[in-house]
């Protein structure tokens, strides 16, 4: 089945510097391998994950199965990793069910930002700005992105409805109900962004959209972003 983020991770990342940003989790999701098979000239894993846990040992037996070279693992948060002063860059990142998880995304976005030198491959799980079931129907602006902490009771029900299809109670905050809500917590769903907003976002820090496309019963969309260098607001109004 033809994988968009494989896909945009080949056509930029030969001869090139890699990470894949959060891509621990399940072990197998990783785009470290896709990469090098594409032809980075170095790889890289950063994820939340303390080091000495289960999932960097999976990661590290799955990367010698694999016959990678060596990767730069590092343990820590995005969010705090690019305020450092010695945050790392590269020339391709790629960062896949994150974003909504990050009580505060356009933080997040600059985050990517200042670690990117040339492409980022962003993938999120996006809304329609209409859904619909025998709960009711829930619509908004396409510039829209519901945030999940406020919605009301026949809203979570739809919603609940709908994302239970397909993720069952796995989706905290959204089929599985959430009882204190703490920015410091990434467990929960705490955005879903129409497509249109999530691309706005990623404008506001800085990025342009090459491509992009829907997959996963359009409930995800994935963009090959490049690094650019204009502020957003001139070149809206041309100035």
């Amino acid at each position: 089945m033809r994988d968009l983020r494989d896909e945009y991770i080949g056509r930029v990342v030969r001869g090139k510097s890699f990470a894949d940003v959060g891509g621990l989790w399940g072990a197998v999701n990783e785009k470290v391998s896709v990469a090098h098979a594409y032809g980075a000239s170095a790889l890289a894993m950063i994820d939340i994950t303390p080091l000495g846990q289960e999932l960097w040992h999976l990661f590290e037996s799955r990367r010698q199965a694999l016959q990678l070279p060596a990767v730069w693992c590092i343990s820590d948060d995005v969010l705090r990793l690019a305020e450092t002063a010695s945050c790392p860059q590269f020339d391709v990142v790629h960062c896949s069910g994150l974003l909504y998880h990050m009580p505060d995304p356009l933080r997040f976005l600059q985050a990517l930002r200042k670690m990117t030198r040339e492409f980022l491959v962003l993938t999120s799980v996006v809304t329609a700005p209409c859904v619909r079931n025998e709960h009711g129907e829930l619509r908004l602006p396409a510039a829209a992105a519901l945030f999940i902490p406020a919605l009301r009771s026949q809203e979570r029900a739809i919603l609940h409805a709908y994302w239970s299809r397909f993720v069952g109670d796995g989706a905290l905050g959204v089929t599985r109900e959430v009882t204190t809500w703490r920015p410091d917590d990434y467990a929960p769903w705490w955005w879903l962004p129409t497509v249109e907003a999530l691309q706005a976002m990623c404008r506001a820090v800085g990025f342009a959209q090459q491509e992009g496309g829907y997959f996963w019963n359009n409930n995800a969309y994935v963009q090959l972003l490049s690094v650019q260098t204009e502020v957003w607001g001139d070149r809206e109004s041309g100035g």
